[in-house]
């Protein structure tokens, strides 16, 4: 996970799958569809030496990895582009055989999209703003250190800076390769 460390020396993991657009039972939905969503992780700008001296119930607080990604609603809807920050907190390993593990991603940081700022159309969210908070969480399975499988939720609001502020959610799963 530092630079130097990977085959291309600074990126770190390629994540993508299906999310479900802003579902209803996760805080009133309104717009729909399927979204397509890609990652790209980058490997900790910060050296080792920041992190070897900490416990390693800590040490991934030393260890973000910065992301860019994408996620394209299929229905129409809207479709956002963020950049940001991830942690990955490593809960346990080897749990079904040697080499794997479970880990938990927290993640934030900034997105753009492409929907509605202030409507009053019933399927739509106003978001208030072009430029928007991204945060979430993902816990997921590695099947090895370069292949794993997760579940992810993600919110985007613009965090009550605009007098309109609906956000927006998406939970969805993707699949990882680790470089």
């Amino acid at each position: 996970m530092y630079a130097g460390e990977t085959a291309a020396t600074w990126l770190s993991e390629l994540r993508g799958g299906l999310s479900w657009h802003d579902p209803a039972w996760l805080a009133g939905g309104r717009e729909s569809g399927l979204d397509i969503n890609g990652e790209l992780l980058f490997v900790t700008p910060f050296p080792r030496a920041w992190a070897e001296g900490l416990s390693p119930t800590w040490r991934w607080l030393a260890m973000p990895r910065p992301h860019i990604g994408f996620t394209a609603n299929t229905a129409g809807n809207t479709s956002s582009g963020y950049a940001g920050a991830t942690w990955t907190v490593p809960l346990a390993r080897d749990v079904f055989r040697r080499g794997d593990a479970i880990r938990f991603d927290i993640f934030g940081g900034a997105a753009v999209h492409d929907g509605l700022r202030n409507t009053h159309l019933t399927d739509r969210k106003s978001l208030g703003s072009s430029l928007l908070f991204r945060v979430g969480g993902e816990i997921g399975y590695q099947f090895t250190p370069r292949y794993s499988v997760s579940i992810f939720l993600d919110h985007m609001s613009n965090g009550g800076l605009s007098r309109v502020n609906e956000g927006l959610n998406t939970v969805g799963m993707r699949f990882g390769i680790g470089f």
